[in-house]
């Protein structure tokens, strides 16, 4: 008998532990959220930032005490949700109050697992012109510059077209194109540049000691979000790798 009642409250304190057992303690709620809402999978969202940026959580919280606002990269984090919501403004695709809804930028767009975004390309991109050894396109004044300065180096190599290109990862037909001179404004996607340009522009005034985009400092240019694609990647549509097979 001493053995049957010993063996039924280890069953019952093992019941206890386990997922949906009346003994389990259920997630405390969120606290301190001024800017998420509380009825939101705070804990999922928690994830795809620590994820974003290759860090845990105690890189933004306090370690026991995560609601807490001692640490001062949590406001910085509050600063950089704000700052989302804002660009997402630029796309009619983007749906909802991040991180709720579908985006086409997100925290993965620019961090891409580094706490630090990238800002220069490691690697030239090269046209089928380039691979043939053709000469460079002759150095001459920027035409019809409506945002960059009058003395922009638009052409040739350091130049701010060729950083355009090594971003995205394409020849200077994919803005310009049509068979006209490279000032004609026939390609939509030309203006598209344009509205990217005030948006890098945008970005970099919430960050101290940054120059007028291509001038000067920047923390964030084309290459922080693009990463040579022409389209940002997001939590979206991210690849990843195939999982490991099993033994």
């Amino acid at each position: 008998m001493q053995i049957l009642i010993f063996l039924l409250l280890v069953s019952v304190s093992l019941f206890a532990q386990q997922p949906g057992g009346r003994g389990t303690n259920p997630p405390s709620a969120p606290k301190n959220l001024k800017l998420l809402d509380a009825k939101s999978e705070i804990r999922f969202v928690m994830q795809n930032f620590n994820e974003a940026l290759g860090v845990q959580c105690t890189y933004c919280h306090v370690e026991g005490d995560f609601a807490a606002d001692a640490n001062p990269k949590k406001e910085m984090a509050r600063k950089m949700i704000s700052m989302v919501r804002l660009i997402d403004t630029t796309f009619p695709s983007s749906a909802g109050v991040f991180p709720e809804g579908y985006h086409e930028v997100d925290c993965s767009t620019c961090h891409r697992g580094s706490a630090k975004p990238e800002t220069k390309a490691p690697s030239k991109f090269y046209n089928r012109g380039n691979s043939l050894g053709e000469a460079p396109p002759a150095q001459r004044p920027g035409v019809s510059l409506k945002l960059l300065p009058p003395d922009t180096h638009v052409h040739g190599a350091e130049s701010v077209m060729g950083e355009f290109r090594d971003a995205l990862n394409v020849d200077c037909g994919y803005c310009h194109g049509g068979g006209k001179p490279l000032e004609t404004d026939i390609n939509p996607r030309k203006d598209m540049a344009r509205k990217m340009i005030m948006l890098v522009r945008q970005i970099n005034a919430n960050f101290p000691g940054t120059g007028v985009f291509p001038v000067g400092n920047q923390e964030v240019t084309c290459y922080t979000c693009h990463r040579g694609d022409p389209h940002p990647a997001s939590v979206s549509n991210r690849r990843y790798d195939p999982p490991a097979p099993k033994q």
